[in-house]
C-alpha cells in the first residue's frame, strides 16, 4: 500500500500514461468512508494545468437499490467518459435523493481532469478510458462509522446493506486489484 503525498499522486497523474492528448481522467474508488471526496477535493487545487471537475456517484447512482447496476455503467459512465475521450462536452442528469428520480441536465466541457469520484467510479467497463484509478483502502467499520458521522445514523441500515453490495461489486470487478494507485484511507479524514 503507497502512502503517497497529495504532490505525488499529482505527479503520478501527471506523468503517468495518457489515453487522450488533451485532457486526463481518473477515477477515485473504494469503500463508503474511505476518503474519496476528501481526496478529489485535496487535489484540485493542486492540478496547475487547467480546469478540473469531479463527477460525484452519488449523482449517478439510481437510488439504492440501483445504484451499481448496468445502467452506471453502460449508459451513465459512458455517457461521461466517452464524449471526453473525444475532447467533446458531456452530459448527464444528476439524482435527486429527495425526489427519488434523475433531475437536472449537467453540462461540461472538457477539462484538463476530469475526477470520477465515488464507489464503482473504477469500473472496467470503463477502465479503458482511465489514465489512473486510484483506490482508496478502509476497513468496513471505520468507513461505516465516518459515514454515520458525515450523514447520520440513522442510515446505518442502509449503509450495512450497501457495504455488501459494493464488497460484491468490487470483488466481481476486481477493482482494487486492477488500480494503478493504492493508498490507505485512515489518511484522508
Amino acid at each position: 500500500m503507497n502512502n503517497l503525498s497529495l504532490h505525488q499522486i499529482i505527479d503520478r497523474i501527471t506523468k503517468g500514461e495518457r489515453r487522450i492528448d488533451f485532457g486526463r481522467i481518473i477515477a477515485i474508488d473504494g469503500p463508503a468512508g474511505s476518503g474519496k471526496t476528501t481526496l478529489a477535493s485535496r487535489l484540485t487545487p493542486l492540478w496547475c494545468d487547467g480546469e478540473v471537475i469531479t463527477v460525484h456517484m452519488d449523482d449517478l447512482y439510481e437510488g439504492w437499490e440501483e445504484a451499481l447496476s448496468e445502467k452506471l455503467t453502460r449508459t451513465l459512465l459512458h455517457s461521461i467518459a466517452q464524449p471526453m475521450s473525444m475532447a467533446k462536452s458531456f452530459s448527464y442528469r444528476k439524482y435527486d435523493w429527495l425526489k427519488k428520480r434523475f433531475d437536472q441536465t449537467i453540462t461540461h466541457k472538457p477539462p484538463s481532469l476530469l475526477i470520477l469520484e465515488g464507489v464503482g467510479s473504477g469500473q472496467k467497463a470503463i477502465r479503458q478510458y482511465l489514465d489512473q484509478l486510484i483506490w482508496i483502502d478502509i476497513d468496513h467499520e471505520t468507513g461505516l462509522q465516518r459515514v454515520l458521522r458525515r450523514d447520520g445514523d440513522y442510515l446505518e441500515t442502509e449503509m450495512r446493506v450497501w457495504q455488501m453490495r459494493e464488497s460484491e461489486h468490487f470483488q466481481r470487478d476486481n477493482t482494487r486489484e486492477c488500480a494503478t494507485i493504492r493508498i490507505d484511507g485512515k489518511y484522508f479524514i
